[in-house]
């Protein structure tokens, strides 16, 4: 299995799903749905016994933050012309480092075959590690990111969590207590994100923490009516 670096593409389209179909000089690819994973050891033996055999692999890149989109208009490494439409499925799971976008069968007796996947291009990330110690500081981080509406990564370990950089964000976190941050390039894995506000962030990190939601008093209540402030306890 390789990796492709040469161009050549065009206007035609050709739609992938579980089809394999002739590389013609002039298409591009239109890819409707994820075969599986080239991270996978499976996957590579069930796409070689398809395609009769070793194949290269020709990456698209994808930002962190473009990985739940159902429309896309991306080139490949290699130069291709490649469409995504999915399914309402991303916008939950999003794609991941290797997904299978499509596969080509080899355009001439010497050539080899081709599989196009996602390749997830890493990012600066702030990296919080919290102290074991302190699952209340756990919480309150998980309050904070969520309420900020910056999406939140679980990290290598139970007490880590991992966000896109932000200076903004690193002034609000410096000020919890037994929270250590440190930057750091990383790909964002979107099966590892936290999805939701800030207390359904903290009931997924810290169940037992006891979470109480109350109206603000009339006098506080803005002109729109009473919003709903929350105490981590």
């Amino acid at each position: 299995m390789g990796t492709l670096g040469e161009r050549g593409s065009g206007p035609r389209s050709r739609r992938c799903g579980m089809l394999v179909t002739p590389n013609l000089k002039g298409e591009s690819m239109l890819c409707t749905e994820v075969q599986g994973n080239i991270n996978d050891p499976s996957v590579v033996i069930a796409l070689q016994r398809r395609l009769g055999g070793e194949f290269d692999v020709d990456f698209v890149d994808f930002e962190w933050d473009e990985v739940r989109g159902r429309i896309h208009r991306k080139r490949s490494v290699a130069g291709r012309d490649v469409g995504v439409r999915l399914g309402d499925w991303v916008l939950e799971r999003g794609l991941a480092d290797g997904d299978v976008l499509g596969a080509e069968s080899a355009p001439a007796p010497a050539a080899r075959p081709v599989v196009v996947a996602v390749r997830l291009l890493s990012a600066r990330c702030l990296v919080i590690d919290v102290d074991p110690a302190a699952p209340l500081s756990l919480a309150r981080t998980a309050w904070e990111v969520g309420n900020m509406h910056v999406p939140l990564f679980r990290g290598e370990g139970e007490q880590q969590l991992v966000a896109p950089y932000s200076d903004p964000l690193v002034r609000m976190l410096s000020r919890v207590p037994a929270v250590t941050l440190h930057d750091a390039q990383l790909r964002l894995d979107p099966a590892r994100r936290l999805s939701g506000n800030g207390i359904s962030a903290v009931v997924r990190l810290a169940n037992d923490i006891k979470i109480v939601v109350r109206k603000r008093s009339q006098k506080t209540a803005t002109d729109a009516g009473d919003s709903q402030a929350g105490d981590v306890r």
